[in-house]
């Protein structure tokens, strides 16, 4: 892949991004979380979450990466995200395991 390919401005929207389903994988389970399961609660942050991901970047890598790669590489940023959350709002909140 070409330098092209991947600017720098490609990447920092990506990052961004990706902090961004991070806060969404944080905050949003633990609001909704009072009214319903956090099992239910998590399933809703990530129909949130991957929905902006989508609208952000998804068209860049469309543009960049052949899809089987895009899957691969996006299911390893995705669930990072989710785990660093759920570990988050562990933390955050020790009482709720």
């Amino acid at each position: 892949m070409s330098g092209r390919r991947w600017s720098a401005a490609f990447l920092a929207a990506n990052a961004c991004a990706w902090l961004l389903m991070v806060v969404v994988l944080v905050l949003v389970p633990d609001q909704l979380s009072r009214w319903t399961s956090i099992e239910f609660a998590r399933v809703t942050g990530w129909a949130i979450a991957s929905g902006l991901w989508v609208v952000l970047v998804g068209a860049g890598w469309q543009q960049r990466v052949k899809p089987l790669t895009r899957f691969g590489v996006q299911f390893v940023l995705w669930v990072s995200a989710a785990l660093l959350a759920i570990w988050i709002s562990e933390q955050a909140n020790p009482l709720a395991r």
